[in-house]
């Protein structure tokens, strides 16, 4: 069996698919900024892991429903979440953000409607049309002083 002319045919056809390739779009693959699809209100969790409480008995795990409103100023590179509790507790997160397809950024501060304040710097930050999922360290900076391992994760038609 001669193979030559089917290698031949592979190897023109390999050159022209390239391409076709190109101009395809992976369902799956990243948008160029996560925060483009953040804006807007998100329900899901709340979960944090304290440690190095200044009242031990804060240290632990802790999750609570949560209602997130969130908005994105791409001219003033800042990112806002208004979340409330199901225990009535509203917090607001604020800070600047840097885009990035693969790590972007973003700090800011934290404070709380019982008192509690803090910076915070996103560990990662993903985002889908219907899921969204921010990890943050935060540390206290009120009377307790907690360093806090959280996720704020949400879900929307």
């Amino acid at each position: 069996m001669n193979r030559k002319p089917l290698f031949l045919l592979f190897a023109c056809a390999s050159l022209a698919a390239p391409a076709a390739w190109a101009q395809a779009r992976n369902p799956v693959a990243r948008p160029d900024d996560p925060a483009l699809l953040l804006p807007g209100a998100w329900n899901g969790a709340d979960l944090e892991k304290r440690s190095n409480c200044a009242a031990t008995q804060n240290n632990g795990t802790r999750g609570t429903y949560a209602e997130y409103d969130i908005g994105y100023d791409r001219t003033a590179a800042t990112i806002g979440i208004n979340q409330i509790g199901i225990t009535g507790l509203q917090c607001t997160y604020s800070g600047a953000y840097t885009a990035d397809r693969f790590q972007p950024t973003w700090t800011g501060f934290y404070s709380c409607t019982d008192g509690k304040t803090g910076n915070f710097q996103a560990q990662s930050i993903s985002a889908t049309a219907n899921a969204m999922s921010i990890r943050l360290s935060i540390k206290l900076t009120g009377s307790e002083t907690c360093d806090i391992d959280a996720i704020l994760g949400g879900s929307r038609f």
